[in-house]
């Protein structure tokens, strides 16, 4: 790329808000430069859900989109307060659904309604039971030809043998086995689809969840022609007289200056994987590992900072986070598994502390499930906390790594991620926690799943904890008898997904300086932007969606600004 390469505007990052930056600003005309500081695009999205939390969208049959942005408003405010200006989420409310139309009438980009899928905080007034978290549609790999393998790929435990995806409720189908004419088609169906994959690709081709977000992004911005730099590392911003003109890219040994004339927007993800910036701004004890994409390292913020950018004002713990189990895998790399909904809402699973008792509703958000393990820690020592079960619920629903219905575990045993013993008193001896108490504990859990009632924390007495549990299961989905021995426990730890303290911006996406003023040509969306929820998490895809929001935000008012001169 020659010095003297200009582009209407230039974006750092590509993960879900990097990427729909970059291609909403091509829809309107703009000259794109993208650049990605690894070899793979998607970010942290790749690896998850892919879900963004857009209340009021046109996907959403009830109730009345119009209606449903109202009383998503009193929601954040009555979870968010005064942790976050207003106006963030004001902007989010207004703007998300105009990003949703605008994608679906101009991109490759689909999302369709999760209609039941309830938001977390069902005790705040406007808290819905779905329609807010839109999921991707399913997407063609081998539409991307030769570019197919520039998607990073999914964590390994969360995909079947072979590199194939499903979603969770194919996976729900699945695990039907033997017993159901839909389960086999469907099971005969993907199989099909992945052999004839692996004759020609690595993995399958078939993508769902965030890896079809990605798919979906990325084939959109190849079909806008925009320009996109792998491998590529921005050393500084430009900034002349107040204003950001541009970047000085480093990349094979040289670097090149590119004007920028319409702005620059950072998308490089928070700093979740910077371990030094986890020491000073997370709470003790500091997480050593994290789910997050490796890149999301704070560089992005640092080049901000380095332009007269600020920090903005810290939340309760300025993240958000996952209940994560650890593991070493074959090539002796580090498995982060994050136990989101498939485990610890089931009936038949609790969590203690090292001194053998529960300490929060199993069933709570990852995000407030972590939240416990932090508030509960210095009195009870939750972290890290050790989830316990029996053979039935092993068998049943898995837990962590361990798939449902496997013929063994003993891999697991053997590498220390699982530990087993066929009394309480035993498995207890083992996790390093109270016997007596650990027994009491069950005892009294077992009489919760007579009942149906959790007298303790109120766990499967929402409808966020039910639709996580076993609705076969009564009387209370979440809640049932741990008796069978073996006895089993995986230990959690809370682990940052992203950070929610970033770069203080205003509505526009502008980042703002000292005295509160944007500084001209600068934008930041994702984790890069301090939170507009506060680090509050309000839903399925909360942060998906408050970054793909902000990216379309920043991209529209970036092509409204008078190009500069060189």
């Amino acid at each position: 790329m020659r010095p003297s390469t200009e582009f209407n505007l230039i974006v750092i990052g590509a993960g879900a808000g990097g990427m729909t930056a970059a291609l909403i600003a091509a829809v309107l005309g703009m000259k794109v430069l993208l650049v990605e500081g690894s070899d793979k695009i998607g970010g942290t999205m790749a690896y998850s859900s892919g879900t963004a939390w857009i209340p009021g969208s046109q996907h959403q049959a009830e109730p009345d989109a119009s209606e449903d942005a109202a009383r998503a408003l009193g929601y954040l405010d009555a979870l968010v307060g005064d942790l976050a200006d207003r106006k963030l989420r004001e902007a989010f409310i207004a703007n998300g659904p105009k990003m949703i139309a605008f994608l679906q009438a101009n991109t490759s980009v689909r999302f369709q309604a999760y209609s039941y899928h309830p938001d977390y905080r069902q005790e705040l007034p406007g808290a819905a039971s779905g329609g807010r978290p839109l999921d991707p549609l399913h997407f063609d790999g081998r539409l991307l030809g030769n570019k197919f393998d520039v998607i990073r790929w999914p964590m390994p435990e969360l995909t079947l043998p072979g590199g194939m995806m499903v979603t969770r409720g194919e996976a729900a189908r699945l695990l039907n086995g033997l017993t159901s004419w839909d389960s086999i088609k469907l099971g005969i169906t993907l199989l099909s689809r992945l052999a004839s994959d692996r004759l020609h690709y690595k993995r399958g081709t078939r993508l769902v969840l965030g890896n079809a977000l990605a798919a979906r992004l990325y084939k959109s911005l190849l079909d806008q022609k925009v320009t996109i730099i792998l491998n590529g590392r921005i050393t500084r911003l430009i900034k002349t007289s107040g204003t950001v003109r541009g970047v000085v890219l480093a990349q094979n040994n040289t670097e090149t200056s590119i004007f920028a004339c319409q702005g620059v927007i950072l998308a490089g993800g928070g700093f979740a994987a910077n371990r030094e910036w986890r020491e000073h701004y997370l709470p003790k004890p500091t997480a050593q590992y994290t789910p997050a994409y490796d890149g999301c390292n704070g560089e992005t913020i640092k080049l901000a900072l380095a332009a007269g950018g600020i920090i903005g004002p810290a939340a309760s713990d300025n993240a958000l986070w996952f209940p994560c189990s650890i593991a070493q895998r074959k090539d002796g790399s580090t498995a982060v598994y994050p136990h989101i909904v498939l485990d610890r809402a089931k009936p038949g699973l609790i969590a203690v502390n090292s001194m053998g008792r529960r300490f929060t509703n199993e069933a709570a958000s990852y995000h407030d499930f972590a939240h416990a393990m932090y508030a509960t820690n210095q009195e009870g020592q939750s972290i890290p906390a050790a989830l316990i079960c029996d053979r039935r619920f092993l068998w049943k629903y898995g837990l962590g790594m361990i798939w449902p219905h496997s013929l063994s575990v003993k891999r697991y045993i053997q590498n220390g991620y699982l530990q087993a013993d066929h009394s309480l008193n035993g498995l207890a001896a083992k996790i390093g926690v109270d016997a007596n108490n650990l027994a009491q504990t069950v005892k009294t859990y077992n009489k919760f799943s007579k009942t149906g009632k959790d007298t303790e924390f109120g766990k499967g007495e929402d409808i966020y904890n039910r639709n996580n549990g076993d609705p076969l299961h009564q009387p209370n989905p979440c809640i049932g008898p741990i008796a069978s021995a073996p006895y089993y426990s995986v230990r959690v730890f809370p682990l940052p997904v992203a950070t929610s303290l970033g770069l203080k911006t205003d509505e526009n996406a502008n980042v703002l300086d000292e005295s509160s003023q944007p500084i001209e040509g600068l934008y930041a969306c994702g984790n890069d932007m301090n939170s507009a929820f506060g680090g509050q998490y309000p839903g399925g895809g909360s942060q998906i969606g408050l970054a793909m929001t902000f990216a379309y935000i920043a991209a529209t008012h970036a092509k409204h600004r008078q190009p500069l001169q060189r």
